[in-house]
């Protein structure tokens, strides 16, 4: 089924492309020339204080502890043109394999759009989320996640709407299968906004949201809602910052009161300074408190989620687009969390990983 999926796909992509290339230019240069290729790979070694367990929890990157592992190989195949747009990535490794529970766990992106009017995209399928402002390790500062975005959702599956206002302005509308899921679990739709600002070269302003029930069909309906505030901020040529801030909350929650809404808060700071052009220090804060376990789904004697930590790296880029980084990182959750850790309610992290993506 699974082999029958791509033939399918990229027996569509082929159709609408050949279809999109104009008759004068009815060559395979004018094809080739829209088509991108790209492929990368991230290696990596983590170990931490908490023995006893090998899966590392709170760790959707580099979620294994003292092995050498594969964190994600990675390859992608894009079609961008003024009206028609196509992707389709595949992947394996730890990424994949602790995060994608989907029924096609290896198949990272599949998705075509087409564009009616200026500046105005219509796109349709499997896509990375829209949430959060941490993402692959090749893409963030880090090799690994901070605890707020952890609890964000990796993939989504459904329509996207988006619309450029200006350079400065752009906006989307998604509706999709759910929070986190490709498959829907029930009857219901989840909608979710991304509102995109730039007052500055040197700053953006991003706004996401994903509101809808995902409680499984047969249950009880809960609204779940998830905003996500980010600030992008580059005060100078060698110095980068994020701060993301979250919200959530969802009906009938409460574990004091089951009637009541049960609210969930998140934030992280991460700044990175490049010392030189081959090498930059990285560190980061992060927050997180759901003691409602609307996201977390952690209760343990009738309470949720709470933590902070704090992570510091280093980072050398022996050539374009690659990366050797050293990471060390400190997490800690609320007293009431003896039993989570091993090695009591704190646990210290350090993660060596390289990677290379072209």
């Amino acid at each position: 089924m699974i082999k029958k999926f791509y033939i399918l796909f990229a027996a569509a992509l082929i159709f609408v492309f050949l279809k999109d290339v104009p008759a004068q230019n009815d060559s395979i240069n004018s094809l080739l020339k829209n088509f991108e290729i790209s492929a990368g790979i991230d290696f990596y070694y983590a170990y931490d204080t908490d023995y006893d367990i090998i899966e590392r929890q709170f760790s959707a990157v580099s979620p294994y502890r003292d092995e050498f592992r594969i964190n994600l190989a990675q390859f992608s195949l894009a079609y961008n043109s003024d009206i028609i747009r196509g992707k389709i990535a595949v992947h394996y490794g730890d990424i994949p394999k602790y995060n994608w529970e989907t029924e096609i766990p290896n198949l990272q992106e599949a998705n075509i759009g087409f564009s009616p009017a200026d500046g105005l995209w219509i796109d349709a399928g499997y896509f990375l989320t829209h949430i959060g402002a941490e993402s692959f390790p090749s893409e963030n500062f880090f090799s690994t996640l901070s605890l707020p975005s952890y609890y964000q959702p990796f993939y989504q599956s459904g329509i996207k709407i988006g619309y450029d206002f200006s350079e400065k302005f752009s906006a989307s509308l998604f509706l999709l299968n759910g929070y986190d899921v490709i498959e829907d679990n029930n009857k219901n739709k989840s909608c979710g906004m991304q509102l995109s600002y730039s007052p500055a070269e040197q700053l953006q302003i991003v706004y996401n949201n994903i509101i809808g029930n995902e409680n499984p069909a047969g249950m009880t309906g809960q609204t779940r809602m998830l905003n996500n505030l980010i600030f992008y901020f580059n005060p100078c040529r060698r110095l980068e910052t994020i701060l993301g801030l979250d919200f959530g909350l969802r009906e009938n929650t409460g574990i004091e009161n089951s009637e009541k809404t049960a609210y969930s808060y998140g934030a992280m700071f991460s700044a990175r300074y490049k010392m030189h052009p081959k090498f930059s220090a990285g560190v980061r804060g992060e927050f997180y408190q759901d003691l409602n376990g609307i996201y977390s789904d952690i209760i343990i004697d009738g309470k949720g989620m709470k933590g902070n930590g704090i992570t510091f790296e280093v980072e050398y880029n022996p050539v374009e687009n690659s990366y050797i980084r050293l990471e060390t990182r400190y997490l800690r959750l609320d007293k009431d969390y003896l039993n989570i850790f091993y090695s009591g309610n704190d646990r210290g992290e350090i993660i060596l990983s390289a990677g290379i993506k072209y």
